[in-house]
């Protein structure tokens, strides 16, 4: 394919009207992958129906879901989405087959201008001269077209609007579109000692719905809303941008059943843009560490951290969800300990992480013996049951484990050492203290029945 300079001549602009933006900036409400954004916009309207084009919106738009609220009362009735294409130079001359074109070709120090109506670019550029006489012409260097084909580079909007009057009409301009989420990310770091976390966060807002927004007003929104449309892709964008830091804290309060989030000044969010903002930050929140071996979940005695949503622990603040990495202070440096996913936590909300599996100890469970002891009134088999399960300690250091066994059907321990507490209708829990380079032992015979 030959290289060569598209030049555009004329530019013959349509008899649609235009819709102006205001210059308050729109207030884009962002979801985990979807955005509301309302803005006020400004049409210039004659009296009777006429069409008009609605511009400067994303690539993501979702065309149904587009409202507009006139402060006059207007009839919007019919609305066609103007689907965005970025045309190439090719493109362009495949679109303007069958119009007037000027093809100028290096041949020696003079150029050649050939002037004609385009017939084809399948092999070069084939015009037909206004005597009728038919040029191919494959080595050019520059094509002038007298009409740009439509190559917008954002979708638009073409309505056809009844109005009563002529002139300016402003209304609220809404409409959801992809390509636009945000994201939670906490660092909790324990002290030496583990009995005390720092925790930190930010919040991280991704757009790639193929347009900036100027002077915003930012909302997150953290919570399950039911869908039943498929939401655009948010991309991974090219860059971070960090944002500087706030004057003041994020607000946040309840929205209908879920939680938002706004920020304290108005920012502009470019498309292929990050923005990350600091969010929690609570220095001394107490913590505890706990082993548990849950034999249905995991072979291994997995390690938690668990604290209380609360403001006598610093925080006290509805926690979106996210990922949480954890790390352990030591004297010299920090340690990364693993990290876990934090659902949804409204406030004084219990909260418990599970960073890894403890490299020390080791569990075994093994069925001992199982009988059938009889029938019940329906005819099933009754079982007895005896587990032993067998906990090993290799640390330096004495520590308890919580075992936690889950029983089927109907169920009634007849012995337990040690004795145990009923958390539900099918888990029981030890609490066993293991010596430090020791084992100990839990033994229980139960009988049920499904």
């Amino acid at each position: 394919m030959k290289r060569f300079a598209v030049v555009l001549i004329a530019l013959l602009a349509g008899s649609l009207g235009g819709a102006q933006q205001s210059a308050i900036g729109p207030i884009v409400t962002i979801y985990s992958d979807m955005a509301l954004i309302e803005e006020l916009r400004t049409l210039t309207l004659a009296q009777g129906e006429s069409e008009y084009l609605l511009e400067d919106l994303p690539k993501t738009l979702v065309p149904d879901s587009v409202l507009f609220r006139p402060f006059k009362e207007i009839q919007i009735l019919e609305q066609e989405l103007l689907l965005a294409r970025d045309l190439t130079g090719w493109q362009l001359l495949q679109s303007a087959i069958g119009q007037e074109i000027e093809v100028t070709v290096a041949r020696g120090l003079v150029p050649k201008t050939y002037r004609g109506t385009l017939l084809s670019v399948e092999d070069g550029i084939v015009l037909q001269e206004v005597t009728g006489r038919i040029q191919i012409l494959k080595d050019f260097s520059e094509v002038s077209l007298a009409q740009l084909a439509d190559s917008r580079k954002s979708p638009a909007l073409r309505w056809r609007i009844h109005s009563d009057f002529s002139g300016e009409v402003q209304g609220r301009l809404s409409y959801l579109a992809g390509g636009l989420g945000w994201s939670a990310y906490y660092s909790a770091i324990l002290n030496e000692a583990e009995t005390q976390m720092k925790l930190s966060s930010w919040v991280t807002i991704q757009n790639t719905s193929g347009r900036d927004y100027q002077n915003a007003t930012l909302t997150l929104i953290a919570g399950e809303l039911r869908r039943v449309t498929p939401p655009a892709p948010v991309a991974a964008p090219p860059r971070a941008v960090p944002l500087a830091a706030q004057e003041k804290e994020i607000e946040t309060k309840p929205t209908f059943e879920y939680h938002e989030y706004r920020l304290p000044s108005r920012t502009t969010l470019k498309d292929k843009q990050t923005l990350q903002i600091a969010f929690v930050k609570a220095d001394a929140v107490a913590v505890s560490k706990h082993y548990v071996y849950e034999a249905s979940v995991a072979p291994q005695v997995r390690v938690e951290i668990r604290f209380t949503n609360e403001k006598a622990q610093g925080l006290g603040v509805a926690l979106p969800a996210g990922v949480v990495r954890l790390y352990r202070e030591t004297k010299d440096a920090i340690q990364w300990i693993g990290e876990d996913l934090l659902g949804h936590t409204p406030t004084n909300e219990k909260v418990t992480l599970v960073p890894g599996m403890a490299f020390d100890l080791k569990a075994d469970r093994v069925l001992k013996d199982r009988q059938v002891v009889g029938r019940d009134e329906l005819g099933r088999e009754i079982y007895r049951d005896t587990y032993e399960i067998t906990l090993r300690n290799q640390k330096d250091s004495d520590i308890m484990i919580e075992v936690k066994e889950r029983l089927q059907g109907v169920w009634k321990i007849i012995s337990a050492e040690p004795s145990y507490e009923k958390l539900d209708a099918s888990t029981v829990l030890f609490k066993v203290p293991v010596k430090a380079r020791g084992a100990a032992n839990v033994t229980y015979t139960v009988e049920w029945r499904y």
